[in-house]
């Protein structure tokens, strides 16, 4: 019997790329039956691995148990021991593929699994069948990875779905909240010539109907009649006689467009309303009279054509929605601008507060819309990485922009949308913080200069302090704005120090255990003083005071954090502050050569230290003498 019973000359293709054959197959269908006692136990383990990790467990609880994923995979792996592949066999690891990708199980992790399934599946086998363990799993893996190539393209599959129609599954839910069903959209096909024989009849009774209702709301005086009468005249025949309505994407787009003109405060919302409502009452004085009323498919189109317009007023509202709430809530002083998500971080339009403060950032020359934001307001070339919109935030976040007066602080905040306006928008909203920031700074680098006044040598320690950290985190690897706020952020590493006594801080000789627990202190004293202003900057120092003396090994305090527990910039901060130290003369100590300091951090290496950070800093342990000379 054949092993591989595919007739798609594509799979069979793949099948040999993968490096699966008749050969291996039936090498492994020979072991099949002690093969199939291990699946249980092999299954099992897997599982366990999986439920130990809360996101995947979570993942489970919300979408299956564990006994039904458990008998589903003891099914593949029976499958996959029983050594044969055919048409079957493939189009259900695709449709497994699709079903995970629609579930939101995460593709990364996906394909991870089959790494550590691989190790489970060896063990076992090399148990009962050790020399022939690692020729059996030769094969596994290859029948792995053909099942990874369906899987991949099951998910890229359904992120083109997404991405081609993204409109469809958010239009068609407020279709139905709005009751327009599609029985309505079959009325509208198969009557959709009524609007055109019949348009210059509703034209006149659109035209009286609307002006009559337009006559109370004084505000439309502007509105110039003929031009507006041509514009919906050609669109009813356009809309209709082209059937628009079938092509989600493109009504989409209309209705953007109309909702825009809201946004922009050239119409009130008010005014859709009224031509949608004039519209239906044209519609009813065209064809519900004596001739046409008797009818029920023509009464079934006008009931019909009512819930289409009550469905595209509610598109309009969902759009609309956000700017609303700014328009409504304008005395929290908050500006607004809106980014294009498809072509990323293009301004596509801004408020009027917003205008406003560009020009005060002296931007005024240069017209924002088209413009990247991170070029425009940051003087990037690439998008900011802790931007709202890639991290998908819901909290404020906050930034810089700065003129020749210098820096102002903002709130930068996603405001939230709907699923809609999502699919090609962001609206950010920022406010500015500039005066309670600027006057929390101000009063930590007061208190930076009392711990300065306190120790002859603090001034210079902190200054170096964070230049070296900034050296550091450069060669780390770490983004600019990481590395310019730990150049601030590091020399508040021991401010804590300013509610240690002075008979500890300054004392020649060796503490006690009281005065060593109490000098330990700063360190909770430190962070309690920054954790307070959310800035991004203080809250990397306030990370900084906490953490600078937890050890790579779990030995340090307060908290006996270990390895990557420990923030980056404690870590960083870690090795240049004894780095720092053991160089200067302390009213307690006289300086240590370069050699000895060199020695202590090299014996530091995984026990204090961070081995990666150790060896990227004795690698260039000149460089960092050097500067250190020149920051003193």
């Amino acid at each position: 019997m054949e092993r591989i019973q595919v007739t798609d000359k594509k799979r069979l293709q793949q099948l040999r790329f993968t490096g699966v054959t008749e050969e291996r197959l039936q090498y492994v269908y020979e072991y099949r039956n002690i093969l199939l006692t291990l699946v249980d136990s092999i299954v099992n383990e897997l599982y366990e691995e999986i439920w130990g990790i809360d996101s995947l467990r979570e993942f489970i609880q919300r979408h299956s148990t564990l006994e039904k994923l458990k008998t589903t995979q003891k099914r593949y792996l029976q499958q996959c021991l029983e050594a044969t592949i055919d048409d079957h066999y493939i189009q259900t690891r695709y449709h497994i593929g699709r079903a995970h990708s629609e579930i939101g199980l995460d593709l990364a992790w996906y394909l991870a699994t089959y790494t550590k399934y691989i190790d489970i599946i060896y063990k076992h086998i090399s148990q009962v069948l050790p020399e022939q363990a690692t020729r059996i799993l030769l094969v596994i893996q290859a029948i792995f990875a053909f099942d990874m190539q369906l899987t991949l393209e099951a998910y890229k599959a359904a992120e083109i779905e997404k991405a081609a129609h993204p409109l469809r599954h958010e239009l068609d839910k407020l279709r139905k909240v709005n009751g327009f069903t599609n029985q309505d959209l079959k009325n509208l096909d198969q009557f959709s010539g009524y609007i055109s024989f019949r348009i210059d009849s509703i034209m006149e009774h659109f035209h009286h109907s609307l002006f009559r209702r337009l006559k109370e709301e004084s505000h439309y005086s502007f509105l110039q009649k003929e031009k507006y009468l041509a514009y919906v005249r050609n669109f009813l025949l356009q809309f209709f006689q082209e059937k628009i309505y079938d092509d989600l994407e493109a009504y989409f787009l209309i209705i953007r467009d109309w909702s825009r003109l809201i946004i922009e405060q050239r119409f009130h919302e008010n005014f859709f309303h009224i031509a949608a409502e004039s519209l239906c009452e044209a519609l009813k004085q065209v064809f519900l009279t004596k001739e046409y009323v008797h009818n029920p498919r023509i009464v079934q189109y006008i009931h019909s054509f009512e819930r289409f317009s009550k469905f595209t007023l509610a598109m309009v509202n969902e759009i609309i929605r956000p700017y609303l709430f700014l328009r409504d809530f304008d005395f929290l002083d908050i500006y607004a601008y809106e980014i294009s998500t498809i072509d990323f971080g293009r301004i596509t339009w801004i408020d009027d507060k917003m205008k406003r403060l560009l020009k005060t950032l002296g931007i005024n020359k240069e017209h924002p819309i088209g413009r990247r934001c991170y070029e425009l307001l940051h003087n990037r070339t690439v998008p900011c990485s802790e931007c709202p919109v890639l991290k998908h935030k819901s909290e404020a976040m906050l930034t810089t922009l700065g003129n020749e007066k210098g820096l102002n602080y903002y709130k930068i905040r996603l405001l939230p949308q709907t699923k809609i306006f999502e699919l090609s928008r962001a609206l950010l909203v920022i406010q500015d913080v500039t005066k309670e920031s600027k006057v929390m700074f101000d009063m930590l680098e007061r208190l930076l200069q009392l711990a300065e006044y306190r120790d002859d040598d603090t001034k210079n320690h902190v200054h170096r302090i964070g230049k070296l950290s900034g050296m550091l985190a450069r060669l780390a690897g770490c983004d600019e704005q990481f590395v310019s706020h730990i150049e601030i952020a590091a020399k508040f590493h021991d401010i804590g120090k300013v509610g240690i006594p002075d008979y500890i801080l300054n004392k020649p000789g060796k503490l006690t255990k009281e005065e060593w627990e109490s000098m330990k202190t700063h360190v909770l004293i430190g962070h309690q003083i920054l954790a307070n202003l959310d800035l991004p900057v203080i809250q990397m120092a306030a990370n900084i005071a906490r953490t600078h003396h937890e050890w790579w090994d779990g030995g340090g305090y307060p908290n006996g954090l270990k390895g990557e527990e420990i923030p980056l910039e404690g870590r960083i901060v870690a090795i240049v502050d004894v780095f720092d130290a053991l160089l200067s003369k302390r009213v307690y100590k006289d300086a240590f050569p370069p050699e000895k300091v060199k020695e202590i951090l090299l014996d530091g290496r995984g026990k204090q230290f961070d081995p990666k950070l150790i060896d990227l800093f004795l690698a260039m342990w000149d460089d960092f003498l050097a500067a250190r000379e020149s920051f003193q």
